[in-house]
């Protein structure tokens, strides 16, 4: 055999090792010790398949990596536990009928339309980023041998387990929350007494399945570079310093000028209308979507404005560095900021502007309000938690490079300092684009009820709304990473 082909061929531990055996003279799982038939389903078996070829390699992983599953694993039990009674919600609504069924759909509809899309987008985000923090794991496997379906399948597997069993644990809050929305409606009055819960497993499943989906399709499109790339040019490239790819800045466009064109709507179309809320309608859209399409192109804008700031000693050099070269791994605590102070501004804004306007009418409309409450509330706890749930994720990964830092002779205050002026820096970043993701709300709202250009009150809501956002990043991350322990034994991601 030529000697180059020799020097460059895995060895044949390295081989066996991603083709999923043991090493040469170990006895494989699922075999009898005096070499009776193997056990189906088990190494070796007649049952093992693709599956059984890597599924040993996804146990060290999920055993070695607990806080990064579990990050995901609850993002996606908390999106089926809120999007699951808006679904159950509608199918009640096909068993009403009259005033009583037009309530339930705007209930399950509108509302759980807006809750969905952020939704969906922060499990796409928290997934693609956990997908993204492996990287090098993937890359090894790669250089050892292992072939790209072999690694997307190792990927997908575990997303695909992980998701499913969170998904079906969600389900069971989801079902209980349904019914206590829907008791809550009647109790405000929204819905007439004889309104009953009519909702069967079906809503429930539809969720669980799209939510799952949507876990795999993240997982799939965040494996695929590292999987697909040539092994020395994944190699070379550092980890979270990838490009933002094309098709994600033009879906952060579309979805940014989208929303724009609804407050346009709103100012040339809709202020004209007999119904007050039609305006309310498209203007209340319009933040959502455009803090969703900033949260999209989160690492491009944290890479862009993080060199703006400037701090001093160690910690904040430090902060500032990162925060620009890693911007891929940091903006999953960028995006959650964006989305939370944006769809809360906006929305809360909108709800004060409507509520001074109408006051003086007689026209106040108690359901829309207490509809418009439903959704700050779902989307502002909603966001919170992934912010924490961001940043406990993002800390847990580089544990050992913090440790790393402190080897080389940084204190672990000052380590522990960074962190916070990390958090810091893209909880202002993402709070000043939050702010500016309201604007199309706001302003041609207030323009379509006669307030002009900027409210006549409520500013304050602004500025208040922001810096409980950035107050919930740095809490996050300070409790975070008084975790890392600086003394001791090596820890483990």
């Amino acid at each position: 055999m030529n000697a180059a082909r020799t020097a460059n061929r895995p060895s044949k531990r390295a081989r066996r090792a991603a083709a999923g055996r043991p090493p040469a003279g170990t006895r494989p799982s699922g075999t009898r010790p005096s070499g009776g038939r193997p056990v189906a389903g088990r190494a070796g078996g007649p049952g093992a398949g693709r599956v059984g070829r890597v599924g040993w390699l996804a146990r060290p992983s999920l055993r070695h990596r607990p806080a990064a599953f579990l990050a995901a694993a609850l993002t996606v039990f908390l999106s089926t536990a809120v999007i699951g009674p808006f679904a159950a919600l509608i199918e009640t609504a096909l068993h009403t009928s009259g005033d009583d069924q037009l309530a339930l759909l705007v209930m399950g509809g509108v509302v759980g339309g807006w809750g969905l899309l952020i939704v969906l987008y922060s499990l796409a985000s928290t997934i693609g980023i956990t997908v993204r923090q492996r990287t090098d794991e993937i890359v090894l496997l790669r250089t050892i041998g292992a072939a790209g379906g072999q690694v997307r399948a190792l990927v997908r597997g575990e997303t695909l387990v992980m998701a499913t069993v969170a998904a079906a644990l969600g389900a069971v809050p989801a079902w209980f929350g349904a019914r206590a929305l829907l008791d809550a409606l009647r109790s405000g009055g929204v819905l007439g007494d004889d309104v009953r819960f009519r909702a069967g497993a079906i809503p429930l499943l539809a969720t669980v399945v799209a939510v799952v989906l949507v876990t795999r399709l993240a997982a799939s499109l965040a494996v695929a570079r590292a999987s697909r790339a040539p092994v020395r040019e994944a190699r070379s490239e550092p980890a979270g310093s990838a490009r933002l790819p094309r098709w994600r800045l033009i879906l952060a466009a579309a979805l940014v000028l989208y929303g724009a064109g609804f407050g346009v709507v709103t100012m040339t179309v809709t202020a004209h209308s007999d119904d007050p809320y039609d305006a309310m309608m498209t203007a209340g859209n319009a933040c959502v979507l455009v803090s969703i399409g900033l949260a999209v192109a989160a690492p491009a804008l944290l890479r862009r404005f993080a060199g703006l700031f400037r701090g001093r000693g160690a910690a904040a050099e430090l902060a500032l560095s990162n925060a620009a070269r890693r911007s891929p791994l940091l903006s999953a605590t960028l995006a959650p900021v964006i989305v939370l102070t944006g769809a809360s501004v906006g929305t809360l804004m909108l709800v004060d502007v409507d509520a001074r306007s109408m006051a003086g009418t007689g026209g106040a409309d108690d359901v829309t309000a207490l509809l418009n409450v439903v959704v700050v509330v779902m989307i502002s706890l909603f966001a919170t938690i992934m912010v924490v749930n961001a940043w406990a994720a993002a800390v847990a990964h580089r544990r050992a490079e913090l440790r790393r830092l402190w080897l080389v002779g940084a204190r672990p205050r000052t380590v522990r300092a960074s962190v916070v002026v990390e958090a810091l820096v893209t909880g202002a970043l993402g709070a000043g684009l939050g702010v500016l993701a309201a604007i199309p709300t706001v302003v041609p709202f207030s323009w379509a009820r006669g307030e002009g250009l900027v409210p006549d009150g409520g500013l304050w809501l602004a500025p208040a709304l922001a810096a409980a956002a950035v107050a919930v990043a740095l809490v996050s991350a300070a409790v975070a990473v008084r975790r890392v322990r600086f003394s001791g034994g090596p820890t483990s991601d």
